[in-house]
């Protein structure tokens, strides 16, 4: 099952970057990158919580949370 949303998110994320690629500073589509890379390293970080040492746990939400932050702040550049 993870690996199929692994799979469903990994194709929404290459499309938006050849559409980030085709038309260059829109804030709405790297915002949407950077949200959709959070999702995926949400979905890394549970399916390997259980196995992972305490410092990769931490990285995990590190990334995770810088992801969703910068994600935010593009859609806020928009407005």
């Amino acid at each position: 099952m993870m690996l199929i949303l692994l799979i469903v998110v990994l194709i929404g994320y290459l499309v938006l970057l050849i559409t980030r690629y085709k038309k260059k500073n829109n804030f709405k589509i790297n915002g949407a990158i950077q949200i959709i890379q959070g999702i995926m390293w949400t979905l890394i970080a549970i399916d390997s919580w259980t196995t992972s040492h305490s410092v990769v746990r931490i990285a995990y939400i590190i990334i995770v949370l810088l992801s969703f932050i910068a994600g935010f702040q593009e859609f806020y550049k928009c407005k």
